[in-house]
């Protein structure tokens, strides 16, 4: 078991917080979905990554906003910044 929070997790727990204030407490919700995608060429975002290769990245949707990005900590960024509107 791990003993230590990985970056991301931690990333996802300040931006979805566990009590939202919309929900009563005694209510499970679901705060967002994260989906890991893979195909071919896909998210081959950074330079230095080859093409015509497989890849795999991140989509997460929530309150009405989707975004996808290679990585988690860069899509969650992303969502911040829409949900802000500041992209």
């Amino acid at each position: 078991m791990a003993k230590k929070l990985m970056d991301a997790d931690i990333l996802l727990r300040e931006v979805f917080p566990a009590n939202p204030s919309t929900a009563p407490t005694s209510q499970k919700v679901i705060l967002a979905v994260i989906e890991v995608i893979g195909g071919f060429e896909a998210f081959n975002t950074y330079p230095y990554h080859n093409y015509e290769n497989w890849g795999q990245g991140y989509r997460i949707t929530a309150q009405g906003i989707s975004v996808a990005s290679e990585y988690l900590d860069d899509a969650v960024h992303l969502w911040q910044k829409r949900k802000k509107g500041e992209e």
